[in-house]
């Protein structure tokens, strides 16, 4: 049954982007979960479709983002409560009157003004969900009161604490993944059991006597053997998650991009450990005295690198996890593709009181402009760029996939256009490729050098390490 669910609603999602604009929809399908009005379809298979697997750099990526966004819309809505003076009462503060605003926002009336576009009738989706009391786009980024220069943070207590605690556990394991790898690779580097510390005197009593040594004790046998297996299973768990890396490189520069600090970073980070953690695990073998040493081994280096991961450490502390943070980007993104960039793209000219203050309508694309005497829409802070690809069929006026979606994400109206996915992402993308090739390689190199390359054979006159 669950099975047939997932295979419904995949090929329901691809008639559903193709028949209308995805940001449109995008935006659609977050008011339908909130509604719970297709509770029969699992919309968490939907976010982790588009989105990539959380960890403490994307979340606080994810964090800045939002909050820059805050910043810019509660500037803007201190300068229409200064505008509107006359009708929200000037003998009323600043504040007051900015409250005034957010109160008037939830009671307002969303309309829609959407095209002539062909209904989806195999799911019965129904554009009503739209029709909201309230707009629960600005609603989300206004709420919340956000302060601060040059880092934006939010000013409650609660908030606060959450946003403090994740900045922290991020600086802390963006140390210890950079560290970390080098520190171990330093601490074995001068051991007696490196091989790689003197190659010369390596390679001069390698023979097949010596690896194949029939004197060696039965301990070595299996410690080599064992750390011939794991070699190649842990080369394999950094291959699975490099391919993973290099997927979630797309979906988080779809959604997010080089937008923030951490947005950069991370990825880097990332490619840093797995790199280190290779060099680490034949100096780490090396040293096993007992085959349990090395399950152990391979649980340590392991770890480091999922040190970071929503589903480790990370998210245990800060009780988060991969389907909270997926949903928390999709809503963010599909909210933002209809947020204006101005304020004053959906407020009232002719208002005579409060409640006519703002004034909303959705099209299929995005939102109208209360500004514009044509009824254009207005510009919202994402939306799609110019360098979106066409699909082949243009004949059949389709748009593209949110898999092939470019789009421009605004963090104000005079400030910097960044083009999802950036430049960076394209360069991550090309990192976390070369790595993946090269463990494909490592997974077959590495466990046959560590069996060639092992300890002395005691008939060499070499003493057991």
């Amino acid at each position: 049954m669950k099975l047939a669910k997932s295979i419904q609603k995949a090929s329901a999602l691809e008639t559903h982007f193709q028949n209308r604009h995805p940001f449109h929809l995008m935006y659609k399908d977050v008011l339908d979960e909130v509604e719970e009005a297709r509770g029969h379809f699992d919309l968490a298979n939907v976010w982790s479709h588009l989105a990539p697997a959380g960890n403490i750099y994307r979340l606080n990526g994810l964090h800045q983002m939002r909050l820059a966004h805050c910043a810019d819309l509660q500037s803007q809505l201190r300068d229409v409560a200064e505008e509107r003076a006359e009708l929200l009462g000037r003998d009323r503060s600043l504040e007051e009157r900015c409250d005034l605003l957010l109160q008037a926002l939830k009671t307002t009336k969303v309309g829609l003004a959407l095209g002539k576009t062909q209904k989806d009738t195999e799911l019965g989706w129904d554009d009503q969900v739209l029709q909201t009391d309230g707009f629960p786009v600005l609603e989300e980024f206004l709420a919340e009161k956000v302060g601060g220069w040059p880092i934006v943070a939010p000013l409650t207590p609660s908030s606060w604490e959450s946003w403090w605690s994740a900045q922290l556990v991020g600086w802390i394991v963006a140390l210890v993944q950079t560290i970390g790898p080098v520190l171990v690779v330093l601490g074995l580097w001068e051991g007696n059991t490196n091989y790689l510390h003197d190659p010369v005197s390596t390679w001069q009593r390698l023979s097949v006597s010596s690896i194949l040594c029939p004197n060696r004790p039965l301990s070595d046998w299996c410690t080599i053997l064992m750390g011939v297996m794991f070699s190649f299973f842990v080369v394999v768990q950094l291959l699975n998650y490099a391919a993973s890396e290099l997927e979630d490189v797309w979906k988080y520069g779809r959604l997010a991009g080089c937008t923030s600090f951490w947005s950069i970073v991370g990825g880097y980070i990332n490619a840093w450990c797995v790199l280190w953690n290779i060099v680490a695990l034949p100096l780490s073998f090396w040293r096993m005295e007992r085959a349990t040493d090395v399950i152990l081994g391979s649980w340590g280096l392991l770890f480091m690198f999922n040190l970071d991961d929503l589903t480790g450490i990370a998210g245990q502390v800060l009780g988060s996890n991969d389907l909270e943070f997926q949903r928390s980007l999709c809503w963010t993104y599909a909210l933002l593709s209809q947020c204006p960039v101005e304020l004053k793209d959906v407020v009232n000219p002719e208002a005579q009181n409060v409640e006519e203050l703002w004034s909303f309508t959705l099209t299929d694309e995005s939102i109208r402009s209360t500004r514009c005497e044509d009824q254009s829409n207005a510009p919202t802070r994402v939306a799609a760029s110019e360098k979106t690809p066409l699909l082949a069929k243009a004949a059949e006026n389709r748009v593209p996939s949110m898999d092939n979606m470019r789009a421009v994400m605004r963090f104000s109206a005079r400030g910097y256009n960044y083009h999802l996915p950036s430049n960076n992402t394209t360069m991550l993308a090309s990192i976390w490729q070369l790595i993946v090739y090269w463990l494909r390689l490592m997974q077959v190199l590495l466990p046959l050098f560590f069996f060639i390359v092992n300890k002395p054979c005691p008939a060499d006159g070499h003493p057991k390490s």
